[in-house]
């Protein structure tokens, strides 16, 4: 029982930091300030813009990448512990 608590302790942090992770580096890889008419831009334009612009592209990018595994990883855990439980009251 102990063991089980902890489980579900350790998949709502690794939840929790996935959320935080890519919510921090998606702040870090957009152009926080506006830009007139951006729709005009070209897609390659507006990436080589966001590179230069945004607070730190590469880091914010890997950011998003790693938080959202964490939620995946998370989610994943949360349903296998989900059926096993069940698995086991019936």
């Amino acid at each position: 029982m102990e063991n089980s608590k902890k489980r579900y302790i350790t998949e709502k942090i690794l939840l929790i930091c996935g959320v935080i992770s890519t919510i921090v580096g998606y702040f870090l890889w957009t152009i926080l300030i506006p830009i007139q008419d951006i729709e005009l831009l070209s897609e390659a334009e507006l990436l080589e813009l966001q590179k230069e612009i945004a607070l730190n592209y590469s880091l914010g990018r890997v950011m998003m990448l790693i938080g959202v595994v964490g939620i995946i990883v998370g989610i994943v855990l949360l349903l296998y512990k989900f059926i096993e439980k069940r698995k086991n009251h019936c």
